[in-house]
């Protein structure tokens, strides 16, 4: 799967399909525990500032908890990621390879359904704009 989202030119690198996949599945609140992988995330490769952006605030939203960007709570970011990757991963799975529909068709499709209330763009704008609670 993640190699037809890539090698499809829907995606230009994997850490792309993780970062899409993460929104989605912050989105829909399906954050899925990921206990195995063939290596560790490699967080050279989210060190852009849009990448790390992502990864702090869902983080951040999740926990309600605006410390999780301090270097310390690094693990639990990753962690906190990874699992929502896993979640928007298991989402595309069953949406659009499970039912065999055309992947850019069932893409399209899936972002058409999420802009019913708002976009992920939206909510990953919103989060960006995140103010710590009380």
């Amino acid at each position: 799967m993640l190699n037809e989202l890539r090698d499809d030119g829907i995606f230009p690198t994997y850490k792309d399909v993780l970062v899409f996949a993460a929104a989605l599945g912050f989105r829909r609140q399906n954050r899925q525990p990921f206990t195995k992988s063939s290596e560790p995330i490699d967080l050279d490769i989210f060190r852009g500032d849009f990448d790390s952006t992502i990864m702090n605030v869902i983080a951040i939203e999740d926990s309600g908890n605006p410390k999780m960007i301090a270097p310390s709570s690094e693990p639990e970011r990753i962690k906190c990621f990874e699992e929502y990757a896993n979640g928007g991963l298991e989402i595309l799975k069953r949406e659009i390879w499970d039912v065999k529909q055309d992947v850019r068709e069932g893409l399209l499709s899936l972002i058409y359904q999420e802009e019913s209330e708002s976009t992920i763009l939206e909510d990953i704008t919103g989060l960006a704009n995140f103010e710590p609670r009380g």
